[in-house]
C-alpha cells in the first residue's frame, strides 16, 4: 500500500514496504537485537509466517509493530525501548511521517551455545 504526501512541487508516494525496511534496519542497529534466524525454518514455514516488522500508514502517520529476539546477556526491556526510539526516529527523519506508536514484541531469546549448534530457542 502506498500513501501520497503532497507538497508545493507535487506529490511523493511512500510504500509501507519502505517504512518496514527503514524500521527493520533501525531495529538491527541496536545491540542484542535480531530477528528470527533464517536457518530455523524450512521454506514453507517462511512463506506462511508473517513478517517480523509490519507498518500501517494512515494519512501522514505510521504505526509500526516489530517481533524481535534478544541475544543472551542483554536486558530485554532496555533493548526493546532502544528499538522503539531508534525506529521512531529513523522513520520520522527519513519519510517525514509522524510515527504514532512503535509496538515491540519480544518473541524469544537467542542463546549463544544454541546458535553455534544451529538450534534456537524461540519461546519467550
Amino acid at each position: 500500500m502506498e500513501k501520497n504526501k503532497t507538497n508545493t512541487v507535487g506529490s511523493i508516494k511512500v510504500s509501507e514496504n519502505v517504512i518496514v525496511k527503514i524500521a527493520q534496519t533501525a531495529a538491527l542497529e541496536i545491540e542484542g537485537v535480531k530477528f528470527r534466524p533464517a536457518d530455523s525454518e524450512d521454506a514453507l514455514s517462511k512463506l506462511m509466517r508473517k513478517s517480523p516488522v509490519r507498518a500501517k500508514i494512515s494519512g501522514e502517520t505510521a504505526a509500526i509493530k516489530l517481533e524481535i529476539f534478544i541475544e543472551e546477556g542483554y536486558n530485554a526491556v532496555k533493548a526493546a525501548e532502544n528499538v522503539q526510539k531508534s525506529v521512531k526516529s529513523a522513520v520520522q527523519n527519513m519519510t517525514g511521517f509522524t510515527v504514532t506508536k512503535v509496538d515491540v514484541g519480544i518473541a524469544g531469546v537467542s542463546f549463544k551455545d544454541e546458535e553455534d549448534s544451529g538450534v534456537n530457542n524461540e519461546q519467550a
